[in-house]
């Protein structure tokens, strides 16, 4: 089964379409991860097309983020570059309704993102995100994607 696009056509072959279900139906974290050319973008832009999940798309750097149409992670949850897990706080502002809404967090080259930002992330969530959210227990799927 093929789809066509305007990048050209996706074959939507059984793993493409196990990975797609995973993503859109597991409600834990899911790790894509393969070398290069074997269609992680492709994947994830399928992903962000046909999705019914309320997805952010971040990653650790401007270029990263600007590969994927997406953000910094930085920049989307307004951290300063020196944050620290004890830094966060709850936010009151209308910007925490944005945040609540959440149902999917796609993080691109996250081998490049440090143990204690993701702790950050896991703290704002936990202060800020939908009701039980955080990145170590079930709540927003987590969706890490990894150049190999």
């Amino acid at each position: 089964m093929t789809e066509k696009t305007k990048a050209g056509k996706i074959d939507l072959n059984p793993e493409f379409r196990r990975a797609m279900a995973l993503m859109e139906e597991v409600k834990q974290h899911v790790f894509v991860t393969g070398r290069a050319g074997t269609g992680k973008s492709t994947l994830l832009g399928y992903f962000r097309k046909h999705t019914a999940k309320r997805v952010v798309f971040l990653a650790p750097t401007g270029v990263a983020a600007v590969n994927i149409s997406g953000q910094t992670i930085h920049s989307f949850f307004g951290f300063r570059p020196d944050v620290t897990p004890s830094a966060i706080r709850k936010i009151k502002d209308d910007k925490k309704n944005l945040y609540k809404k959440v149902t999917a967090i796609v993080i691109d080259e996250v081998s490049m993102v440090r143990a204690d930002l993701l702790d950050c992330v896991d703290k704002f969530l936990r202060l800020n995100g939908p009701a039980n959210i955080c990145l170590t227990h079930r709540g927003a799927s987590l969706i890490l994607a990894r150049v190999k």
